[in-house]
């Protein structure tokens, strides 16, 4: 039986219809899987709270950069404070301190010895603190023997142009060749004997001093310097050969404690005239051995010539220096006594300005250097009861500018009581800055 049912094909091709059949097969799709509205939900505000945990992050991130950036600021300020400091400590170190040095490398060749090279090397520091104390401080290193030591190391108080007083490691004021040693300096390259065995250059001591200027006219000056020193000790030497040198050479202290409770007392006053003419006199009194009153005393002369304005002798320089110390109550050495006479002569051929020796310079000089020196010992260790020593020699220095010299010399040494015992040629080259 056929059924016809035409009500149901109107309803069908209406819209309503179809939003009703649609609903109809999403509600059938939910009951059979049930977990894909929820799905969506969960998911849904899943990315909501990673979104959230990203920007708290971002916003930790943040704050850590800023904290960064405040503390390395920090940082670069305390580092200026600091370098600006230091600046500041090297600029002032810079301006009250002065570090320099010297030196010298010398070759010697003497008919009783092996050909040798020798030298030294001294560090030179200066400086003040106050407008009226300074310090100074020279050292020896030693080269190449290894002994280190300080030859100066004081320290001034200025008071007055007439009175000053200094406290340290003090250069010996007897005689001008101790005071004035330092090789660059020096035309020649060793020491005159008298210099070396009756002087002990260089002679350097513990103790205290007063110095200062007087000056008596506009062309007449004095100077002086008094020393309170530990002194010489018993420790010398009348026999030669030995090493030290004989004579007072190892009767220095060495910057040790003085072996006796007494001191010593050493000066040199000068008088110059138109800065041109110096005359030096010295002298020295001091106890020297444990248990006695014995003394040594001694007494040196020297001179200096720089004649200026006299154009046949401008260009000469004549020194001069005598020295003599005198023991008592000792058996063996009574006495020893010196001098040497040096005269320079300083030229330069206007021939040379354009060849190797003068371009570039601007003051270059030759030098051609004479010297004559005795020396005597009395001592019971000749059986003349005296030892005497003489001594020539001939230089020759280049300089091509005044802190740098070349040196050429030979000796011509006689005698017992010298710093060497025969002939010999030496060379060096010395140099300050």
């Amino acid at each position: 039986m056929r059924r016809n049912w035409p009500w149901l094909h109107r309803y069908l091709k209406s819209e309503t219809s179809i939003r009703h059949v649609m609903a109809l097969g999403g509600l059938l799709f939910c009951l059979l899987d049930p977990s894909l509205p929820f799905a969506q939900t969960l998911s849904q505000s899943s990315k909501t709270g990673t979104e959230e945990t990203v920007e708290q992050l971002k916003d930790r991130l943040h704050q850590i950069e800023e904290q960064h950036r405040k503390e390395i600021s920090d940082l670069k300020e305390r580092l200026g404070v600091v370098e600006s400091r230091q600046s500041s400590l090297s600029d002032e170190l810079a301006q009250n301190i002065r570090v320099g040095a010297y030196g010298a490398v010398w070759l010697e060749s003497f008919k009783d010895r092996r050909t040798t090279y020798d030298g030294n090397f001294e560090v030179l520091i200066s400086g003040n603190f106050h407008d009226r104390i300074r310090v100074y401080t020279e050292i020896d290193l030693g080269l190449p023997h290894g002994t280190a030591d300080a030859e100066q190391a004081y320290v001034d108080l200025l008071l007055t142009q007439a009175f000053n007083v200094r406290a340290g490691v003090l250069l010996i004021p007897f005689g001008k060749f101790n005071l004035d040693h330092f090789d660059p300096r020096r035309d020649l390259i060793r020491p005159p004997s008298v210099a070396r065995l009756v002087t002990p250059t260089t002679w350097s001591d513990l103790g205290f001093s007063a110095f200062g200027l007087i000056p008596i006219s506009d062309n007449v000056k004095a100077t002086y310097e008094v020393q309170v020193i530990n002194g010489l000790t018993d420790k010398f030497l009348a026999t030669p050969g030995n090493i030290p040198d004989p004579g007072l050479q190892s009767a220095r202290t060495g910057l040790r404690s003085d072996n006796n409770g007494d001191k010593a007392v050493v000066g040199r006053a000068t008088l110059k005239f138109f800065d041109q003419y110096e005359v030096g006199l010295s002298g020295y009194r001091g106890d020297y051995k444990t248990g006695s009153q014995d003394l040594i005393t001694g007494i040196a002369f020297d001179t200096e010539l720089k004649p200026r304005n006299v154009r046949i002798w401008e260009n000469f320089q004549l020194r001069s220096e005598f020295a003599r110390f005198d023991i008592q109550g000792s058996p063996t050495l009574s006495s020893l006594w010196g001098y040497y006479i040096q005269l320079t002569y300083r030229f330069w051929p206007s021939v040379l300005n354009s060849t190797v020796l003068g371009r570039h310079f601007n003051n270059p000089t030759f030098a051609l250097v004479g010297l004559y020196g005795r020396t005597k010992m009395n001592t019971t260790a000749s059986p003349t009861g005296s030892l005497t020593g003489e001594q020539m020699i001939v230089g020759f220095n280049y300089r091509p500018v005044e802190d740098y010299v070349f040196k050429m010399e030979y000796q011509f040494n006689n005698g017992q009581f010298n710093q060497f015992p025969s002939d010999g040629f030496l060379t060096s080259i010395a140099w300050i800055f």
